[in-house]
């Protein structure tokens, strides 16, 4: 697979990959332009046109009244809008998509007027920075939707919000977007003394604020150019499931999705004429055949358990350790055992037995590599980039790659419920 030679990364170029590195191939190293757009995503485009006419007038010195801002927000959305345009919620409709676009620009203007607050100093603003990764150095770019200056001299941060997700205050602190947008505003203006992010988040007229520490956002360049090296490493590219894949415009040829979405539109005759349909509903068959066997083997099992009992209160009642039939004999054993805590039932007991271990000589003996653990991980990225880059490193020195190859069946959670 042909790897990845970009020299520019933008945070959501870099946001791509972490969801999905099979979508970062398509959109940005085979560069596959799709028609299709997701009505959140066109939303979102509209009333930031809309954001951007009114604050582009505030630096001419002219100020659009709301009516003024609402009719470039229906001019892009009558220009727009049209069949490639996807609604995945279909009880939705567009009118009602377009409502929620009004509802947010009246509420946002109504709050800010008359925008004297601070001063903007750049709508849609182009910012970058060099970030050393490895041997090879890189450009950090991207576009602030609106950068300004408060009353106290610190620039401000601005981003426009038209999804449903209100994140906490946490997750707003670890986010890498404006953060990396700081790093770039402080490489223009080195003299900058303070810098706030802001998230306008306008379906709740909602506005969060956050800033970085000069030591976070060094970790985030550590990150970020940990990050860039797996991104250079990666020839594999693999697609990763997620719920954002009802949102993704590539699912008509992702190797995740392209099947289903080719068959969801199958009549039933010709679904049966299909050699995937049959084979999948062949093990689908199979599987409910094997679950019902477990189910009987549960059941079997509490019976088992049940009857052990039974035997172990009459053979303690007769004095005896074997109970004998033509069949066979149960013979009745007793000895002392030791429960640890667990990490699913006691965390805490768990990770203070741990410390305890750590800090003796047996740690070494009681210790293990839990091999299923750490590909787990690393398969998932479900850690910072610079521990995953270490982890490819421990792969390439320890492990020997192998190509296996597996058929996994999962049942439809409709399915299960019926």
């Amino acid at each position: 697979m042909e790897e990845d030679k970009s020299t520019r990364f933008s945070p959501s170029k870099l946001g791509t990959y972490q969801g999905c590195p099979r979508q970062y191939r398509y959109r940005y190293i085979d560069k596959i332009k799709r028609e299709v757009q997701t009505v959140e995503a066109f939303l979102g485009q509209c009333v930031h046109k809309a954001f951007e006419a009114l604050y582009e007038g505030l630096l001419h010195g002219r100020a659009l009244s709301e009516e003024e801002a609402i009719g470039v927000f229906e001019r892009e959305w009558e220009a727009g809008f049209s069949e490639v345009v996807l609604i995945r919620e279909k009880e939705y409709s567009p009118q009602d998509w377009r409502n929620l676009g009004r509802e947010c620009l009246r509420a946002y203007y109504r709050e800010q007027s008359p925008f004297t607050r601070e001063r903007t100093v750049g709508v849609e603003k182009r910012v970058s920075f060099p970030l050393k990764a490895g041997e090879e150095e890189y450009l950090i770019e991207g576009f602030i939707d609106r950068l300004a200056l408060a009353p106290d001299g610190a620039f401000e941060i601005h981003d426009y919000k038209t999804g449903r997700s209100l994140p906490t205050q946490e997750e707003l602190d670890r986010d890498w977007q404006l953060a990396l947008y700081e790093l770039a505003v402080r490489h223009a203006w080195p003299d900058t003394q303070r810098v706030r992010l802001l998230w306008h988040y306008v379906r709740y007229g909602k506005t969060l604020v956050s800033t970085r520490t000069p030591e976070e956002l060094e970790d985030l360049k550590r990150k970020v150019a940990a990050l860039i090296q797996v991104i250079k490493r990666d020839h594999e590219f693999a697609p990763r499931k997620s719920p954002l894949c009802d949102w993704c415009e590539y699912r008509k040829i992702c190797p995740l999705w392209s099947h289903a979405e080719r068959v969801s539109r199958m009549p039933e005759e010709e679904l049966r004429r299909d050699e995937g349909v049959r084979l999948v509903r062949e093990l689908a068959a199979i599987d409910a055949e094997k679950r019902g066997i477990r189910q009987r083997l549960r059941e079997l099992e509490a019976d088992q358990e049940a009857l052990e009992g039974l035997i172990l209160r009459f053979a303690e009642a007769q004095g005896i350790s074997a109970v004998s039939v033509c069949l066979g004999e149960a013979a009745t054993t007793e000895r002392e055992e030791y429960r640890f805590p667990t990490r699913t039932h006691a965390p805490q007991a768990l990770e203070a037995l741990e410390r305890e271990l750590k800090e003796s000589p047996l740690w070494k003996e009681v210790s293990h590599l839990d091999a299923h653990r750490l590909l787990e991980g690393y398969r998932r990225r479900e850690w910072p980039p610079e521990i995953l880059q270490f982890v490819e490193t421990l792969l390439a020195r320890h492990a020997k790659r192998i190509l296996e190859k597996t058929v996994r069946f999962h049942r439809k959670r409709a399915l299960d419920e019926e």
